[in-house]
């Protein structure tokens, strides 16, 4: 009788997990966005634009941790866009064509755990860890990661100056440091 039981207990678990999907996922560039918004006036009034030229690799992974901590981006800062081309040229000229070691932003996944990423983000010749929520929406297939970082974690107080200097009208005077980020990943998912 034990061994009956047994047996129907091993034949009811084998097929319980061949019935189970084994998934990998996988970040995909069409449809993702990363977008920021910084700050002018003393009103500290919102500028949002995007980056347009971006590269992510990461290696398929079976759960989304395992995705987002193999991951790394690299951005060309001369990719601004806002909607308007001339703040574009101006951003791009007065703040990110000044960075020394040219004009890539970097960033690597240090870790991701319980919707918390570490981004180590490394700009202007000086690297910060920034910590990142993170949410993924099944329904859209799309992972949101969002943070907040400081220009000036950065030695980009010039840089600052320099876009304040150039805008100093419309900005009435004042650039504030901090910028909040969002990558809103296309995620692919693979199941057998």
């Amino acid at each position: 009788m034990k061994t009956l039981l047994s047996s129907f207990a091993l034949v009811f678990s084998i097929s319980a997990f061949a019935g189970k999907d084994i998934c990998t996922f996988d970040f995909k560039k069409e449809g993702s966005v990363l977008s920021w918004t910084a700050f002018k006036t003393p009103k500290k009034v919102g500028v949002k634009a995007k980056f347009s030229d971006f590269t992510v690799l990461a290696k398929n992974s079976a759960s989304l941790d395992d995705l987002l901590s193999s991951a790394t981006i690299d951005v060309n800062s001369q990719s601004v866009d806002s909607g308007d081309k001339g703040r574009d040229a101006k951003i791009a000229t007065f703040f990110f064509k000044k960075m020394l070691k040219g004009t890539t932003i970097k960033g690597k996944v240090l870790s991701s755990s319980q919707g918390k990423t570490l981004v180590e983000f490394s700009m202007n010749g000086a690297s910060k860890t920034v910590e990142m929520m993170s949410k993924f929406d099944e329904k859209a297939s799309t992972l949101t990661l969002v943070g907040k970082m400081d220009v000036l974690d950065f030695g980009m107080k010039d840089n600052l100056a320099a876009i304040t200097k150039a805008c100093y009208e419309k900005h009435e005077g004042v650039t504030w440091p901090d910028v909040e980020l969002e990558f809103v990943a296309a995620i692919s998912k693979s199941c057998k």
